[in-house]
């Protein structure tokens, strides 16, 4: 008897500790790119839209370019990119203020995988808590797998361990979470463009394990998003194109 109300206390606990994460994760703003081609030729060039807001891919609250502590690219050779010419792009309202994004551009110059990060800091005061956003997006150009895996010194990280280019629908996607640059078991959820509704935001919804690794259900092809968050306001996203 004692056993199985410890099983329920424990079921119902885990229950509304779910609820709890999910829910602070939907009233919450994330910052994600969004990427005009993420599979573009050699010798192109594809512009990178940092978004912050609650509701992917929709624009938001528009950030200027001081709000940004990072925007740059990492190339398939290593090197890493500035991206310092930026302009907005509006799309509508929010908030009874213009709704858009910060958009730069990206050049791509040799066949591999690019990174394109972007990353928001705020210190904490009185009114707010500190709060850190970073995103980061994937483009292939052509085959190779350089930098796929790599991290880019954010405090809180989603690592892709397979490309995105090799992922068909159906399949799942393993991804890697840090934090601090350690493994961190946490809560993981995943969209992607189109999909919609009032009640589930989130259609995929995993955990990492103690190694920090979970494998995301990808059940349509498009442009994924996914998003994890630690402690009060720490959060990280990844966007890519599965084919």
């Amino acid at each position: 008897m004692k056993k199985n109300v410890f099983k329920l206390s424990l079921i119902i606990f885990c229950t509304f500790a779910c609820l709890f994460a999910y829910s602070g994760l939907v009233g919450a703003h994330d910052l994600w790119l969004n990427i005009d081609d993420h599979y573009p030729e050699v010798g192109e060039k594809t512009n990178a839209k940092v978004v912050f807001g609650h509701n992917y891919p929709y624009y938001d609250i528009l950030l200027s370019s001081e709000d940004l502590t990072e925007f740059c690219y990492l190339s398939p050779l290593g090197e890493k990119t500035k991206i310092t010419k930026t302009w907005e792009e509006i799309k509508g309202q929010s908030y009874g203020k213009p709704a858009g994004a910060r958009v730069g551009e990206v050049s791509l110059k040799q066949e591999g995988t690019y990174v394109v990060a972007s990353s928001r800091k705020r210190k904490g005061d009185r009114e707010h808590v500190p709060s850190e956003k970073y995103a980061k997006s994937i483009i292939t150009v052509g085959k190779g797998n350089e930098n796929v895996s790599k991290t880019l010194g954010h405090r809180i990280d989603i690592v892709p361990l397979k490309n995105p280019s090799e992922v068909k629908a159906g399949d799942s996607i393993p991804v890697k979470i840090l934090f601090e640059g350690k493994p961190l078991s946490t809560y993981i959820y995943a969209t992607y463009a189109g999909y919609y509704s009032e009640d589930e935001p989130f259609p995929v919804f995993t955990k990492s394990n103690e190694k920090g690794v979970a494998h995301v259900k990808i059940s349509e092809p498009g442009i994924w998003m996914v998003v994890c968050n630690h402690k009060v306001d720490f959060s990280a996203s990844l966007t890519f194109e599965i084919k």
